[in-house]
């Protein structure tokens, strides 16, 4: 009677992993939080780095919802299950945990197996019943397969995206010609444009329309100097070069289709 109430058991527990292995399978990613409900700080004993670890070590493709994200899960959340790890009923002298998986909406997909320990040592036992509890996913074939309509999405929102990138390209270079063609109201015939900066030369910038004008010690004005929209670095009028600043120190990059060193500049603005 025993053996046929074991087989039943098993049979129905079986029955409900394949179940619940149809609707993971549906899921690409697992987001793990940085804090469970169970902690009192982040990462608590290691919890949380646990977690992430066995998903990864057993197929599956795990992340910190802290983390940078893969593009396809940024534009769509509903990609990723949502672990939580909580404190089972019951177990008096007992640790005893289960692992819960939702998705994006709240519903739970798949809860674990309870996971139990006798240890005193809380570290000890809430690794011990994690991994305990983390056997229902171990043993599941897990294996990602996406549906037609997702990946149709997934491709769409891709494709925005990358229209969306190219877009601000567009623009950024179409903000570039405007100060380039605001800049053209100053004599060029002033300008000695410089093959590469004397590192021993001081220059002096002054502000003029959309940028700095850079002058010698003669004074003559060396190169002109257009702003752009990222902070401590302009374009080099009539040349095709850029001059940043980097961790203190001003620097004349060409490109002039070879790969050259950047040269140093003694500027003071």
């Amino acid at each position: 009677m025993f053996k046929k109430i074991s087989l039943t058991v098993s049979f129905i527990i079986m029955s409900l992993c394949g179940m619940a292995q149809k609707d993971i399978n549906n899921f690409k990613y697992v987001l793990v939080p940085k804090t469970f409900e169970i902690s009192n700080s982040e990462d608590q004993y290691q919890l949380n780095s646990l977690l992430k670890f066995l998903f990864n070590k057993y197929g599956y493709e795990a992340y910190f919802t802290s983390d940078d994200l893969p593009e396809d899960l940024k534009t769509s959340r509903c990609l990723a299950l949502n672990s939580e790890v909580a404190k089972a009923k019951g177990g008096l002298f007992k640790t005893k945990l289960e692992i819960t998986l939702k998705d994006c909406f709240g519903n739970t997909v798949i809860t674990s197996q309870i996971g139990e320990s006798r240890e005193k040592d809380y570290q000890k036992a809430y690794t011990e019943a994690i991994r305990e509890a983390f056997e229902t996913f171990q043993n599941l074939d897990y294996s990602y397969v996406a549906s037609q309509d997702e990946g149709t999405n997934v491709q769409s929102s891709v494709e925005k995206v990358h229209e969306e990138k190219k877009a601000d390209v567009v623009i950024a270079q179409r903000k570039a010609d405007k100060i380039i063609d605001e800049a053209k109201d100053i004599d060029d015939e002033t300008i000695a444009v410089l093959s590469k900066p004397d590192t021993s030369e001081l220059y002096y910038a002054q502000p003029i329309k959309n940028g700095f004008q850079l002058v010698n010690s003669e004074p003559r004005i060396v190169m002109i100097l257009l702003n752009t929209a990222a902070k401590n670095v302009f374009i080099v009028k009539g040349k095709s070069a850029i001059v940043f600043k980097e961790d203190g120190f001003w620097y004349y990059s060409e490109n002039n289709g070879e790969l050259e060193e950047q040269q140093s500049m003694n500027v003071k603005f």
